[in-house]
């Protein structure tokens, strides 16, 4: 990356004060920021390191007091995490650059239809009847499994495991060791013995959507496990069969969500939190981390704890956990008063 400060400022829309021409080759934190590096303020508390930084260039709020800022050079935008961010995709792309190739070791079915400019690791297994869009990247020891539609742009990184009849949508980032299309976790119980009830269905993954290292997404029993587009999965998740995401949602580290649940769009879910199955999640709802979830939830709550209550009492419930012991030892105090009268 280079750019020159007035260049990144028309890059962002912002507002330059300061030295126009400094020179811009990277990016990081305030405290370790150099001089030819840029960052960002994006919360107050941090005002300090700002005003200390050795960064070239720091973005700021359009709200800042440029005052404050002696002797820096700023960007006033209207969200500087945002802005930043631009920043950080250019570094990405040009460290994610590799030349368009198929390797020799890869396996690529006589069958399968892959796009152009396309980039094919080694000891990637391609199967019958695949469709890889223009310009996907698909790193070493990936398997995509028969009649698999993957769009253009994607990103898949080693070790990801998509079986038969997925559907990716465009510009799909799938973190190392995700697996999508695995066997639901189907069993019947027949004369005390546990038999597979046998899972025919897939899964279909919309656009711009992520999905973090080994995340499991199941494939349907019957029908579709569905994905909308827009949602960033971290690392860790399991979807199960026939589950169904909304649009643009954001699912953190270890949530478990059990068959058949559905999700509406714009559903945020913190970490270790876990969700039985057929139930409905609104639209807009939030639901706090390490929270169990086992009942429908309408649009725009936002709830949380085990069991699930909303936010405000959840953490009212949580508080007064901590003094159970006082508060058992003064009941017991009371009871013996009581019997002994």
């Amino acid at each position: 990356m280079k750019f020159i400060a007035f260049e990144l400022a028309t890059l962002v829309s912002g507002e330059l004060i300061g030295n126009k021409n400094v020179i811009l080759t990277g990016a990081n934190g305030l405290l370790e920021a150099k001089s030819n590096e840029v960052s960002f303020l994006g919360n107050l508390k941090y005002l300090q390191e700002a005003l200390s930084t050795q960064a070239g260039v720091i973005f700021v709020g359009l709200d800042s007091d440029v005052a404050q800022f002696k002797n820096k050079n700023i960007i006033k935008v209207k969200n500087p995490q945002y802005a930043y961010s631009i920043v950080l995709s250019i570094i990405e792309k040009e460290r994610t650059l590799i030349n368009k190739k198929v390797y020799q070791s890869a396996s690529i079915h006589d069958k399968a239809k892959i796009g152009k400019d396309a980039y094919i690791g080694q000891n990637v297994v391609i199967e019958d009847g695949v469709t890889v869009g223009d310009n996907v990247k698909i790193f070493p020891n990936v398997y995509i499994g028969k009649d698999v539609k993957i769009g253009n742009d994607c990103l898949i990184y080693p070790n990801v495991v998509i079986r038969e009849n997925s559907s990716i949508g465009d510009r799909v980032i799938l973190q190392p060791g995700v697996i999508i299309g695995g066997d639901g976790f189907g069993f019947i119980t027949i004369d005390g013995k546990t038999q597979k009830i046998p899972q025919v269905g897939r899964v279909e993954i919309g656009n711009d959507v992520e999905i973090g290292s080994n995340t499991a997404i199941d494939k349907a029993t019957v029908g579709v496990t569905r994905i909308g587009s827009g949602t960033k999965i971290d690392n860790l998740v399991t979807v199960a069969h026939n589950v169904q995401i909304g649009e643009n949602c954001i699912i953190i580290s270890q949530v478990g969500i059990s068959g058949s649940t559905c999700l509406g769009n714009n559903v945020i879910i913190g970490g270790q939190t876990g969700l039985v199955g057929h139930i409905k999640i609104g639209n807009n709802v939030i639901i706090s981390s390490q929270s169990g979830i086992s009942k429908n939830i309408k649009d725009g709550e936002i709830v949380g704890g085990n069991p699930m209550a909303p936010l405000t009492q959840s953490i009212k419930i949580r508080a007064l956990m901590r003094k159970l012991p006082e508060m058992y030892s003064d009941f017991k105090k009371i009871k013996k008063a009581l019997d002994d009268k």
